[in-house]
């Protein structure tokens, strides 16, 4: 059985164009395939990997994946166990995502920065019943206070290259590729509980199905066509790689996956394995021009917040074709800006609804506005999350007649182009981290002497956004006694490294709402350089 949604829609020539597509009904189907239709090709090549690179293909691939899947139901995982995984970017975590989805149960991919108490909360809000962990990780998950009940000694699983229990490689070894299953794998089968930070407090569970992944995937394969390989460099718990491996099993690329982002090494990268399709990596314009730049294998670049003037200064030097683009871990795609059109207005804006994609900019009434008016853009269509796991408000307040609000606030303009303006979310994106401004506010208020703190976003070139954080002082507390160093400290036991303030700011009263919350958009108003006044962490210096 298909997706029931097989039509697709693509900008080409200043006209939509539709064609049919059969898309798998489900990842297993979707493994088969690449599998018999490009057995030799190198699937995945994590050329970082230590001690030595770990690559693969199609074919052994699907024997890989039917193996551990065959192990992973030996081990008492079944069609909606929901497992834990936390690895750095290494050859085990997709096999073992893939050999969860190929049984239908879910994964929980999470941060492998995360401390121990940030682990108390996803692995208790998560259910989860399994954890699949690297060995270097293990001493958080021993540290954690509060162990969700279903998790035992027995249901850890250790990717390690030594000789312990409950071993991945022993499970593996134990499984068989020609195990058979006595159940159905559906397209509306919860595939993903994909945490993002919220703009309410901690981060919300997206319940991601079979179909959300295969459509995310398929329709970037089709977006690329021609294309052979493609750099994944974010961390593989984030939906980039994870859709770059669908989108290689669809079309047959192969996706060569490094430790993490390096603008000082990526077109050694580019040129080391012929890599055809990449992130842009913003920071690179800085670098000084090179005749390397032009003479690469690339053949274009996904673009990530460039407007018009930067993505033909990227297509000048580097001589590939640049898009950007909208999307979220709720939705996946959202919007592309097409390939054949070059305007001003395409390039300033993120582009045209995706396929499977409708939207509209709304109203507070959920109304949509004329063009030229701003507003929120609501998306809905097939594949786009189930909801926010056990946040039945959440999923109230978010969800309207099927329609996901973004929180985004976008302008459309009269040929159909959509340009962000705003967000009504309270977030900071740090490089490719979205942080959830209130969880860095609540760490920070818990520390002892401090009465109220204020987070917010301080743009920066490098990062996109820093976090600067306010922070008012109980009465009788001095800055010395409470300096951003001990603030630091406190954050290091309760947040993930990347969400620590960059930027100190001390303040002797906030600004507030009527309902008493921090009126931060006075805050901004305040100066015109946000960093002024603050200690500044990575330089050591109060500017």
């Amino acid at each position: 059985m298909k997706i029931e949604v097989a039509t697709k829609k693509y900008f080409k020539e200043k006209k939509f164009i539709e064609e049919t597509i059969d898309f798998p009904e489900n990842i297993q189907e979707l493994l088969d395939q690449a599998a018999d239709h490009y057995p030799t090709a190198l699937a995945i090549n994590f050329f970082e990997q230590e001690p030595q690179a770990k690559s693969i293909s199609y074919a052994d691939l699907r024997v890989l994946v039917y193996k551990l899947a065959d192990g992973f139901q030996q081990k008492g995982i079944k069609k909606g166990t929901h497992v834990a995984v936390i690895m750095s970017n290494r050859i085990e975590f997709p096999v073992s995502w893939l050999a969860i989805a190929v049984i239908g149960a879910v994964m929980i991919p999470v941060n492998h920065a995360y401390t121990s108490a940030e682990l108390d909360y996803v692995l208790n809000d998560s259910d989860a019943e399994f954890v699949v962990i690297e060995d270097k990780f293990l001493s958080t998950l021993k540290a954690m206070s509060k162990k969700p009940e279903a998790l035992t000694d027995e249901s850890i699983i250790i990717v390690t290259d030594k000789d312990t229990k409950n071993n991945w490689n022993s499970i593996l070894l134990r499984g068989s590729k020609d195990a058979q299953y006595n159940y159905q794998v559906n397209s509306d089968d919860l595939l993903n509980i994909q945490y993002t930070s919220g703009t309410t407090g901690f981060p919300k569970g997206c319940m991601q199905s079979q179909k959300f992944w295969i459509i995310i995937g398929c329709v970037a394969a089709l977006r690329n066509k021609g294309i052979k390989s493609v750099l994944a460099d974010a961390p593989f718990f984030y939906i980039d790689d994870q859709y770059m491996l669908i989108m290689g099993l669809f079309s047959g690329m192969t996706v060569h996956v490094s430790k993490g982002m390096s603008v000082s090494r990526f077109l050694d990268w580019i040129d080391n394995h012929q890599i055809e399709l990449a992130y842009f990596p913003t920071p690179l314009l800085e670098a000084p021009p090179s005749p390397r730049d032009s003479a690469t294998s690339l053949k274009k670049f996904i673009g990530f917040a460039l407007n018009a003037e930067m993505t033909r200064l990227v297509e000048e030097r580097f001589k590939v074709l640049t898009r950007d683009s909208y999307g979220m871990t709720e939705i996946g795609p959202g919007l592309f800006v097409p390939e054949t059109v070059n305007t001003d207005s395409a390039l300033n804006s993120c582009g045209l609804p995706a396929p499977f994609r409708e939207v509209k900019i709304a109203d507070d009434n959920g109304n949509e506005v004329e063009s030229g008016n701003s507003g929120e853009l609501w998306i809905k269509g097939a594949g786009i999350i189930k909801g926010y796991y056990k946040k039945p408000e959440a999923n109230k307040e978010i969800f309207i007649d099927g329609w996901f609000r973004t929180g985004d606030l976008f302008i459309k303009d009269e040929l159909g182009y959509h340009t962000i303006v705003g967000r009504l979310k309270d977030m900071i994106r740090r490089s490719m981290e979205n942080i959830s401004a209130l969880e860095v506010e609540t760490a920070i208020r818990s520390k002892q002497g401090i009465e109220d703190a204020a987070a917010i976003a301080v743009p920066d070139k490098k990062r996109d956004e820093e976090v600067k954080i306010y922070v008012l002082l109980s009465a009788g507390y001095t800055i010395e006694q409470i300096s951003p160093a001990d603030i630091i400290i406190h954050c290091q036991q309760r947040l993930a490294p990347f969400k620590i303030p960059r930027y100190f700011e001390y303040v002797k009263s906030f600004p507030y709402t009527p309902s008493e919350k921090v009126a931060k958009h006075q805050l901004k108003d305040m100066k015109t350089d946000l960093r002024q006044d603050s200690w500044d962490e990575l330089d050591q210096c109060w500017r």
